[in-house]
């Protein structure tokens, strides 16, 4: 292949990423026989040698990677422990291995959930770990600026290829929602998922360009598309220099509206994180972590103390607590999560709070010890106008001065909206599910993800409908989904009239920025046009053409 071609794939992190690919193949291994000499020693070698090199790269990543790699941690201790017992009873180091980590992959693969399935990713990148480090695995020759193309890629190799100075990475496999994924937009190294047959079609050495915005790949570019590309990569480099200015600022749009930019988080790292970014409160704080993190159900007071730590690092800011959602995605080994063909439309979030009652009153009795005025209980997957009444019943009594409002999350909210704002304080629209259930797409299945699009005139027309009765009835509205930290439906979501954006943590001087050059009247002229559009692309490209001409801003979205 020596003339420029374009592979279409689907961008999972942002950036622009210019080099020299390397196609990684299969990993081999060196024949060692001396491991039958001590096998035992060789396996507890192997986990203390896997151990302090997962604790040196948690030492070097955000909080977010962090705590992907500490449960790595954990999941290295349970299968060294096991294994050892396969070793006692004859089988060779890395045949137990194997055993093991093979045995919980299959189980996730068969879970039935297509987001749990995903975490097998991270097993396999232990195993590959593991017995690398028993086997003394041949690590690839990846060189600094080069673009790494592969049949899939895991969370350390993620990492040892960022430490090596890698401005790409291309892969047939991969989900948007994959750890890998997460862990390549808090490196901040483009990504580009789904290019089909990508380590054939390409050959070491080719110059490829990867495009973590619209999902191409460039290979072998000509001197024009390098040209354009060098520039787009400037403005982006730009751009986030900016960004930093104006973080401990109000965000508020050139005509005087303000809008609230919370973050969200799901430990005290994120908390950290998003106060050195300016954060104006956590709209959304998923209490998931704490009931993962631990063998058994945590006390009321466990949980009153952490609430308590959270609210006074908050001085006085807004801190909304997610009741504990799980089903689903979320799985909790000491609570009974029945296995369900199809758990997204089953046992989640409100439904399973309300079937498992002395669950929800644990929470309830945590947040009545926490005497923090600024404090408001979120509750997830509410689908009814029932379901909340009959949450209330059970909540008024302990819930004390503190609001209550729902997620947004599932289709018969929207259309039953004008009935649910008489009975809440707030909504937070929950743009990722609500998106999914709209399409009626599962996201991480890559036969049909191409139709997963938040930036869809159907989503937006949702949240104009949802807005429209909350401002009606004077009940405030946020956003929280990754829409909110989108930087192109910003100017939508202000003209649409939500009043407060939920991002992630680092996104946050970014959107303060973009709100801080808006203008509400500007903002609401552009919905108009876009929520008479056909499709995500044509919003995308109606946006563009408003922040070149209206706001005089180049982006590389």
């Amino acid at each position: 292949m020596t003339k420029e071609v374009i592979l279409r794939g689907i961008a999972a992190s942002w950036g622009i990423g210019i080099g020299n690919a390397i196609v990684v193949k299969v990993q081999s291994y060196k024949n060692t026989p001396q491991l039958r000499d001590n096998p035992i020693k060789a396996l507890e070698k192997t986990k203390e040698r896997t151990l302090n090199m997962i604790n040196e790269l948690i030492s070097e990543v955000t909080p977010e990677v962090a705590e992907i790699l500490r449960a790595h941690k954990l999941m290295v201790e349970a299968i060294i422990e096991e294994a050892l017992e396969l070793v006692k009873a004859g089988k060779a180091p890395e045949e137990a291995i194997t055993i093991v980590t093979d045995k919980y992959i299959e189980l996730l693969k068969n879970s039935g959930s297509a987001v749990i399935q995903l975490r097998s990713d991270d097993l396999v990148d232990i195993k590959n770990t593991l017995l690398q480090n028993l086997l003394e695995g041949e690590d690839f020759n990846i060189k600094e600026n080069s673009v790494v193309v592969a049949k899939e890629i895991y969370p350390s190799q993620l990492i040892k290829y960022s430490k090596k100075g890698v401005v790409g990475v291309v892969t047939e496999k991969g989900s948007y929602t994959s750890h890998a994924a997460i862990i390549a937009r808090n490196l901040k190294i483009p990504i580009v998922f789904g290019i089909k047959d990508a380590t054939k079609i390409i050959n070491d050495g080719n110059l490829v360009i990867v495009d973590g915005f619209s999902g191409n790949l460039i290979v072998n570019p000509c001197e024009s598309t390098i040209k354009k590309y060098i520039k787009r990569k400037e403005i982006f480099r730009g751009l986030f220099k900016k960004f930093e200015d104006g973080k401990d600022e109000i965000a508020e749009t050139k005509d005087g509206r303000k809008i609230l930019v919370m973050a969200n988080v799901g430990n005290e790292d994120d908390l950290n994180t998003a106060l050195l970014n300016g954060c104006d409160g956590v709209g959304l704080f998923r209490l998931e972590f704490y009931f993962m993190n631990t063998n058994s159900l945590p006390s009321p007071q466990e949980l009153a103390q952490i609430f308590e730590k959270f609210a006074k690092k908050l001085e006085g800011k807004p801190l909304t607590l997610r009741l504990l959602d799980i089903g689903g995605d979320k799985e909790i080994p000491y609570l009974e999560i029945p296995k369900e063909h199809n758990p997204f439309l089953g046992l989640r979030g409100i439904r399973y709070l309300l079937k498992h009652e002395k669950l929800l009153k644990n929470q309830l009795e945590a947040i009545k010890l926490v005497k923090y005025k600024n404090m408001k209980i979120m509750v997830p997957m509410v689908s009814t106008v029932e379901e909340i009444r009959e949450l209330k019943k059970i909540i008024e009594k302990d819930k004390g001065d503190k609001k209550i409002g729902i997620m947004a999350e599932v289709p018969s909210i929207v259309f039953m909206a004008d009935k649910i704002m008489k009975e809440i304080d707030f909504i937070s629209i929950g743009t990722n599910d609500l998106t999914q259930y709209i399409f009626a797409v599962d996201r991480t299945n890559e036969d049909v993800s191409y139709l997963y699009d938040d930036m869809h005139p159907a989503v937006l027309r949702a949240i104009a409908m949802l807005t429209k009765e909350a401002q009606r009835a004077n009940v405030p509205v946020e956003v929280c989904g990754e829409l909110a930290g989108n930087p192109l439906a910003v100017p939508i979501l202000i003209g649409l009239g939500i009043t407060e954006l939920s991002v992630s943590p680092t996104l946050i001087p970014m959107i303060k920025w973009i709100i801080q050059r808006l203008s509400y009247r500007e903002a609401k002229e552009l919905v108009k046009r876009v929520l008479e559009l056909e499709n995500g692309e044509e919003v995308r490209e109606e946006v563009r053409k408003f922040f070149k001409n209206i706001l005089k801003i180049e982006l590389p979205w």
